[in-house]
């Protein structure tokens, strides 16, 4: 039976190997495609690549970004809780949360870095900073290891405060914007001011900080910030009412209202709900919705019906394009993706 040569790929890799291989070699090749030496030598002779193989389209090489723009990082910071005590959760966990915080926040920083100037560092602290002592929202005997006060002053204080001296090392500047939770409230009688959330606010603010550094304590329920000329509002997210446990058609209306009532913004970012999450709201806004650093939720477990990761938002940007990326950075390597995590207890 005669044996029909290769076409297409297969003749090509069949020329090549011929074109390589020394005498015995082709000898060898003609008796494996099963066909006399003579026969295969003068296909391979008479054989011709593909036209495309050859003639390919010139090749136009992109500019680099590097050295042509700069922008500013973001890190979101909320629903710390701190003085809360869960299965997983407390103050010495909330430590290393923090210090994975800084670390994970630099890695990303370093990285991108290396294709355009990040100097600068904006940091919104969404509320719900400490778990309070108001015991109609969870803070019961067991539940928490002190008081607001200690929490405030003894735990949380030094702790952002050692933070962000540690990112003024690594950036031109580090300014702090704030907006308070529903966990700050001193009790439900009393007035919005009186918060917890805002006297840890106005203690930052108080300190005595080298330059570079600025603390901007809210005025109301939220706060609109100005990054590389993009508007980002910000707010704790409470204000929202959940159907079944779902926020974000609620979400969706009143970000929607508070863009009309607010002049218009390009950001949204809030917390409050224990994920994190990214809407488009509509084709001139968008919504962050920051995680928090508690696990074995109780809030997210009974109301959202899911267990509470630790993680917090990062992005850049930029003056043109706006946010240009965004990470959820991890802060417990136990939930880091791809593992499944199992309730403490």
């Amino acid at each position: 039976m005669k044996r029909v040569l290769p076409t297409g790929r297969e003749a090509f890799l069949l020329v090549e190997r011929w074109r390589q291989a020394d005498a015995d070699g082709k000898t060898q090749l003609a008796d494996e495609v099963g066909v006399s030496r003579g026969t295969l030598a003068n296909f391979c002779s008479q054989y011709e690549a593909p036209e495309t193989i050859t003639n390919l389209p010139p090749i136009h090489a992109f500019e680099p970004i590097a050295g042509k723009s700069h922008e500013t990082q973001v890190l979101l910071i909320g629903d710390v809780h701190d003085g809360e005590i869960t299965p997983s959760y407390n103050h010495d966990v909330c430590r290393a949360r923090f210090a994975e915080l800084f670390r994970r926040t630099m890695l990303i920083n370093r990285l991108h870095r290396n294709l355009y100037p990040v100097n600068d560092l904006a940091i919104f602290l969404l509320g719900d900073m400490v778990h309070g002592e108001n015991p109609h929202q969870g803070a019961k005997v067991e539940s928490i290891h002190c008081g607001a006060m200690s929490q405030v002053y003894d735990y949380l204080l030094p702790e952002l405060a050692g933070l962000f001296l540690s990112f003024r090392q690594e950036f031109a500047t580090v300014k702090v914007y704030g907006v308070p939770g529903n966990h700050g409230r001193v009790a439900k009688e009393a007035p919005e001011t009186s918060n917890w959330d805002n006297m840890l606010y106005r203690a930052l603010a108080a300190k005595a900080w080298p330059d570079g550094v600025e603390i901007h304590p809210p005025r109301d329920f939220c706060q609109i910030v100005t990054i590389q000329g993009q508007r980002f509002f910000l707010f704790h997210g409470d204000q929202t009412r959940m159907a079944n446990g779902i926020p974000w058609f609620g979400l969706s209306r009143k970000v929607i209202s508070w863009y009309i009532t607010y002049g218009g913004f390009e950001y949204a970012c809030c917390g409050h709900f224990h994920r994190d999450d990214f809407l488009r709201i509509s084709a001139m806004t968008k919504l962050f919705v920051n995680g928090s650093f508690v696990s074995d939720d109780p809030f997210a477990l009974k109301v959202m019906g899911t267990s509470s990761i630790p993680c917090q938002w990062t992005f850049g940007v930029h003056a043109k394009h706006g946010v240009t990326w965004a990470y959820s950075l991890t802060l417990d390597e136990r939930y880091s993706p791809g593992r499944v995590p199992v309730l403490a207890g």
